[in-house]
């Protein structure tokens, strides 16, 4: 199992996630994020944001319908920027974990966390391993993305990972309830004005 779950949370799995930043990108060129708040940003994106991706992690390994779950993720996700971000990727993550076990086991359409949970329950990785997996794959993610977009260094990085661990830990156990709620307008509005800037080093 642990080899499973090495796999499925590698930051550098080809599912296009380095690719985007999910509003960084505006937000580092609005001068609103750096280095001197990144780690309270990210806190708040553990106490908001994460319980609530983590949620639907957590119901699509414990056997809840991925479509009607899909459904329900899309719709609270705001920009479209983001929503298509999860759909690229879910579709990218089901059709590789589609590969690596010689079977349809994942349909397509599925949005990203929704697959992830879904891969992991097939992989027979335990539930809490996946949604901790989950986390920390994407904060590492919004790290990677931060490192190309302001002056962060890799000791720097991997310290801001190593100490935002009982935050990433307190998400995971919120994800537990069945209705987390999540306010993020700031995430949602850097998303969708992504496309306006004059330059992107990132999809969204």
């Amino acid at each position: 199992m642990i080899l499973e779950l090495l796999h499925l949370a590698d930051s550098a799995l080809p599912v296009g996630a380095a690719a985007h930043s999910f509003g960084l990108e505006t937000l580092v060129e609005d001068e609103i994020l750096s280095p001197s708040n990144l780690a309270p940003f990210l806190q708040d994106y553990l106490g908001e944001a994460a319980p609530l991706e983590a949620g639907f992690v957590r119901r699509a390994w414990q056997g809840a319908d991925p479509v009607l779950l899909t459904r329900e993720f899309q719709a609270r996700r705001i920009a479209r920027e983001s929503r298509d971000a999860g759909t690229k990727m879910g579709r990218r993550l089901a059709r590789l974990v589609n590969s690596l076990l010689s079977a349809d086991a994942i349909r397509d359409g599925l949005t990203y966390p929704v697959v992830f949970g879904l891969a992991a329950r097939r992989m027979g990785i335990f539930e809490e391993e996946t949604i901790l997996a989950y986390l920390n794959q994407g904060l590492t993610g919004l790290i990677s993305a931060c490192q190309r977009l302001m002056p962060l260094g890799q000791v720097e990085a991997s310290c801001l990972l190593w100490d935002l661990r009982p935050a990433l830990r307190h998400a995971a156990e919120r994800s537990i309830t069945p209705e987390v709620s999540c306010f993020t307008p700031l995430l949602e509005l850097a998303s969708a004005r992504h496309t306006t800037l004059e330059t992107r080093l990132f999809i969204s």
